[in-house]
């Protein structure tokens, strides 16, 4: 299973929709090589990408805490 194909998976979830309240419009028409304007969808590409890389989990954390220092 590529990336790509992991994410697609992902954002079928409903939770996405649920908690997110991100429009399953929206969810159908996102690509995984696009910026999302959902900052969730970013941390979930942020977790894929550094798997596919093989980064560690912490490596992977202080990715995704970058991308939250700069949302503010």
């Amino acid at each position: 299973m590529t990336a790509e194909d992991i994410f697609n998976e992902v954002i079928k979830s409903p939770e996405l929709t649920d908690i997110f309240n991100i429009p399953q419009e929206v969810l159908n028409n996102l690509n995984y090589n696009a910026t999302s304007e959902y900052q969730v969808i970013e941390v979930i590409k942020t977790i894929i990408r550094g798997e596919e890389n093989h980064m560690d989990s912490s490596a992977i954390f202080r990715s995704i805490q970058t991308q939250i220092i700069h949302l503010g």
